[in-house]
């Protein structure tokens, strides 16, 4: 199951990259939780609705992801790379760092941190 897991969380990206929000829709369970690293300030995104939402805002911030590596940590995986935005007109650089929840093959939530020691953390791991 963990390497299934594995495989919708890249399938969730590349659709993210390609902005076909039909099959990023499709990875994610109807109750999914977003937690992204705004959320501190806005709260979670939750459910499709939220998952557009939070997608239509990140395509506007024409937010560009290099995935490094993904992690199978048995009910969960880790995704770690690097995110590119413009935000209101200012270059944003950041570590990517976060760990997705699945159940029978579909996203039910997914946190982004602000550090890889946090996500690795929270996925159960110590490097």
């Amino acid at each position: 199951m963990s390497q299934q897991n594995v495989e919708v969380v890249r399938r969730a990206n590349d659709a993210f990259d390609a902005k076909d929000m039909d099959a990023l829709v499709a990875e994610h369970h109807p109750n999914v939780e977003i937690v992204v690293l705004r959320s501190e300030i806005e709260g979670p995104y939750r459910g499709h609705a939220g998952l557009r939402r939070m997608s239509a805002d990140n395509f506007e911030a024409n937010v560009e992801v290099r995935i490094d590596e993904i992690r199978d940590c048995g009910d969960r995986v880790l995704v770690l790379g690097h995110q590119h935005a413009t935000v209101r007109g200012a270059r944003w650089d950041h570590v990517l760092a976060e760990v997705y929840q699945l159940e029978d093959e579909k996203i039910t939530r997914m946190q982004a941190f602000p550090t890889i020691e946090d996500a690795l953390e929270a996925a159960g791991l110590r490097e």
